[in-house]
């Protein structure tokens, strides 16, 4: 089934359709108990996409100000018709820039208010939990079955400190901070949390850290810059996770 998929979006990728107008759709095949967790390589900004087999559709975040026509056209791509929730974990540009249009296309229920440790499930065997809040930021845990993402908002010393006296070992993939551009987190918290795969965001006019870069491949993690691999895509059901980028 995943070599079918690879097929169809390779297919899409490198015959283009002749009319401007129109849209490769992207089918994930998502069947019952499997979810897409897709992490948009906007050019400025986060967003990322939780699309589950029953049709319900949760965006994280919606890219800073002017990224609006980027969103809409991976929307296109991914056949999101509906959004049923928007999550905001930051008050920041280049999380919340797009909030207005997707209130008025879409209108989903908005939740941006957090408390650390209090569980939201947005849908069964989807559980978020934030682990620290500061300055309008959320550092959570975001568990689907076995799957464990770690989306990290803050890069200092304390929060790493805070969070390795929590049991996070069995985080699976870890979304670095802040675009990357700062030295975290550090080799302590990589062996602490001990992850496979690390997502890197693009902020406008920034790079990503070179020690960090260097540091995370000591550590044998996969990383992936949506700024260098386009769309990253984790399809996952209760037991097991694959990473596919186009």
């Amino acid at each position: 089934m995943q070599w079918v998929l690879l097929f169809l979006i390779c297919n899409s990728l490198m015959h283009p359709s002749t009319s401007a107008g129109h849209i490769q759709k992207i089918d994930m095949m998502l069947e019952e108990e499997e979810m897409a967790i897709i992490f948009l390589p906007l050019s400025d900004g986060e967003a990322t996409l939780f699309k589950h087999a029953s049709g319900k559709t949760v965006l994280l975040n919606t890219g800073a100000p002017h990224t609006e026509r980027e969103l809409k056209r991976w929307f296109q791509h991914f056949h999101i018709t509906e959004i049923d929730e928007l999550l905001l974990t930051s008050d920041d540009r280049e999380y919340i820039g797009n909030v207005k249009w997707i209130e008025q296309t879409y209108g989903p229920k908005v939740v941006s208010e957090w408390k650390e440790q209090k569980v939201y499930e947005p849908f069964p065997h989807f559980r978020m939990q934030p682990l620290y809040i500061d300055n309008g930021d959320v550092t959570m845990s975001i568990q689907y079955g076995r799957l464990r993402l770690l989306y990290m908002a803050h890069a200092s010393d304390d929060v790493e400190q805070k969070l390795m006296t929590m049991s996070l070992s069995d985080v699976n993939i870890l979304k670095i901070a802040h675009f990357g551009v700062n030295d975290y987190p550090r080799t302590s918290f990589l062996k602490h949390v001990d992850p496979q795969v690390a997502i890197i965001f693009k902020k406008h006019g920034s790079w990503t850290n070179e020690r960090l870069l260097e540091r995370l491949y000591a550590a044998w993690i996969d990383c992936y810059e949506t700024n260098r691999f386009g769309v990253i895509v984790v399809k996952c059901n209760l037991e097991e996770y694959d990473v596919m980028t186009f």
